[in-house]
């Protein structure tokens, strides 16, 4: 399990405005992506009331500018899903951990995702003193505090060291992991950045460079040119640059023997390159048929919203001003009314003034909704989000798209593929249940049961069920052929084979243990047939 703390965009650290997002409110399918919805140490069973009593909680402090809201996120491996009670114990936990356990918070967790995840958000007021608090060191605490909550509840562990630790101590090159700043951005937009993508296709040319002993500097320059890249000086330090735009990134954070200091140590005084050769590959998003359709469907959706918008305030206006006319017509008919008193005057206009505000305030109400529901509908979304509602309906194009980003295979998966990873972007648009960022469609397969379809493997999730294991098989068998590779624990691969066996699928299973499992089966089989055969 993962423990982030958020931080908010300048200008967007209220409480409120978290809550919708959260709640999902400005989506068009309202809430599709909330499972649970829940509040601690608030005085009301309902929702609303307690958003309420949170917000103006807050607004009794006036003294701070600082965020008053704390958004946590907390996300569990893509097999994992822990119960109610475990998720309010991992919540309340973490939150004791820097002493905030207290204080007024909303938890929601999401299903939008291939990953499950609980957002917390916790009003940083005290409830108390209302006063703004800021715990010392909490990302330490909460790492520290993750740890023990994965061996508590039995969950998958995660690395929860930092980057710069794991360089201290020589663990692992900390400049091949994605600053998550980044890899959230792309996530959500589609985009790679540089530095990403040169990470993908030209890091391993590069390390080659740095590993060869009898390399040159001119020869890492001649590697970054066939990719449209150059090395400048910038500052105190060493950028790679593209050649043709005005992009950059710190060399040391593409490999950290990038850094100046290590280059001049090697290579002598760092001198730059004019290197002109035709680069083999260039940095930059090819334009598509599905970007340039995003394009026009959000500038669409933009004249849409503009125009329709215009047309409600016209026609509020027009209703508005019907309305004022009317009952202004009334008061004047009291007014000349010569058969009326003051004082029945003054009754009579009172009554007007109260139907018209009732009159004018439901005319407000009901236009509000239809704003609401014309943002709501011409909502923006983000690429991915376009790409994965085109991919739900079936298309591979769209899927394809999205599967840019390799998923890798980690060594506890457990794994049905085709021998020589073949891609395969076919979905079963009958069964599917989601379709993720990253491309990953999700099928629930019965019970506890689901398979991830990654593109060149299926990870599967199987119970005890038997028909779910066939499910699995059959699934992978249409993507795949009938040649498939298995990867998973012992007990794992001997139900794979039990239930191809005992339905004829007729695989041809190439894992080498597999094969040993089959043999080992058969032989069982024909023991037990001759016993069989001799007590008869």
């Amino acid at each position: 399990m993962i423990v982030k703390k958020v931080a908010a965009k300048k200008g967007t650290g209220s409480f409120g405005g978290l809550a919708d997002y959260l709640l999902d409110k400005n989506n068009l399918h309202k809430g599709e992506k909330v499972e649970f919805v829940g509040f601690s140490n608030c005085p009301y069973q309902d929702q609303e009331k307690n958003l309420s009593y949170i917000k103006a909680m807050q607004d009794l402090n006036q003294r701070t500018n600082s965020d008053k809201t704390l958004h946590l996120i907390v996300s569990f491996q893509e097999d994992e899903k822990p119960t109610i009670d475990q998720l309010n114990n991992i919540e309340e936990e973490l939150l004791k951990s820097i002493e905030m356990q207290d204080h007024h918070r909303m938890s929601v967790t999401h299903v939008n995702t291939n990953n499950f995840h609980l957002h917390i958000a916790v009003n940083r007021l005290d409830p108390l003193t209302n006063n703004l608090i800021d715990p010392y060191r909490d990302i330490p605490k909460l790492q520290k505090k993750a740890v023990e909550l994965e061996e508590k509840h039995k969950l998958k562990k995660d690395n929860h060291t930092p980057n710069w630790k794991l360089e201290k101590d020589g663990i692992k090159d900390p400049t091949e992991q994605q600053n998550p700043k980044i890899k959230d951005q792309e996530i959500h937009s589609g985009v790679s950045s540089l530095l990403t993508w040169i990470k993908e296709e030209a890091l391993e040319d590069l390390k080659a460079v740095l590993k060869d002993p009898n390399s040159s500097l001119e020869d890492l320059h001649k590697t970054l040119a066939e990719y449209n890249l150059e090395l400048k000086p910038r500052g105190n330090g060493i950028v790679i640059a593209d050649k043709t735009r005005n992009l950059f990134v710190k060399a040391s954070d593409v490999h950290r023997d990038l850094s100046k200091g290590k280059l001049e140590k090697r290579f002598g005084e760092f001198k730059a390159s004019h290197i002109t050769t035709t680069p083999k590959k260039k940095f930059g998003k090819p334009v598509n048929e599905y970007w340039k359709k995003y394009q026009e469907l959000s500038q669409s959706k933009r004249e849409t919203k503009k125009e329709e918008l215009r047309l409600e305030k016209l026609s509020r206006e027009t209703l508005k001003t019907a309305i004022s006319k009317k009952y202004a017509d009334q008061i004047q008919k009291v007014q000349l009314n010569p058969l009326m008193n003051k004082r029945d005057k003054a009754g009579v206009r009172k009554k007007i003034y109260e139907a018209r505000s009732k009159e004018l305030k439901a005319l407000q109400v009901t236009f509000a909704e239809k704003r609401k529901e014309i943002h709501s509908r011409t909502n923006q979304t983000s690429y991915k989000e376009y790409l994965m509602e085109l991919a739900l309906q079936g298309d591979e194009g769209a899927l394809k798209e999205l599967r840019k980003q390799k998923q890798e295979i980690k060594p506890d998966d457990t794994v049905l593929m085709h021998p020589d990873k073949k891609e395969s972007h076919t979905i079963f648009t009958t069964m599917i249940s989601k379709i993720t960022k990253q491309g990953n469609a999700v099928y629930k397969l019965g019970g506890n049961s689901t398979l991830i379809d990654k593109n060149d493997h299926l990870k599967i999730t199987i119970d005890k069920s038997e028909e779910a294991m066939l499910k699995a098989l059959k699934m992978a068998i249409a993507k795949y052929g009938n040649s498939l590779n298995v990867q998973g624990n012992l007990e794992f691969k001997k139900r794979v084979l039990l239930v191809s066996q005992k339905y004829d699928l007729k695989v041809n299973f190439t894992d080498p243990q597999m094969k040993k499992i089959q043999d080992q089966l058969q032989r069982q089989n024909q023991t037990q047939s001759t016993k069989k055969g001799m007590t008869r």
